[in-house]
């Protein structure tokens, strides 16, 4: 009885480290809907500024009607868009390196038992 009792208590505690460890690391599904939130947002720009920008020549959509300032090679033959992506992607890899390492820093909160 003692060795079952053991091991249950071995098992709710892995559970609760990885359920804690999955709590603080990178959601997928969190990300999926926020990869279509975003898709969503920039099709409806782009659909605004088609639409728009032909109707409104001399106003500030104008601007946006031309895709050709973001598109043009500004440093090391990468455009603004190409620069603006890497440096994001760099930012969220940092941001996710650095909560798994404050996550492994704390100490578990093992509970001390009645051992």
């Amino acid at each position: 009885m003692n060795r079952r009792r053991g091991f249950l208590e071995r098992t709710y505690r892995a559970r609760d480290r990885k359920a804690r460890q999955s709590r603080d690391l990178i959601n997928p599904a969190a990300m999926m809907r926020l990869a279509g939130l975003v898709a969503v947002i920039l099709i409806a720009l782009a659909v605004f500024v088609g639409f728009d920008a032909e109707r409104m020549e001399g106003s500030w959509v104008q601007q946006f009607a031309s895709l050709e300032g973001i598109t043009r090679p500004v440093l090391f033959g990468g455009s603004i868009l190409e620069i603006a992506i890497i440096l994001a992607i760099v930012a969220y890899a940092g941001f996710a390196l650095w909560r798994l390492s404050q996550a492994r820093s704390r100490p578990d909160d093992e509970p001390g038992g009645d051992s």
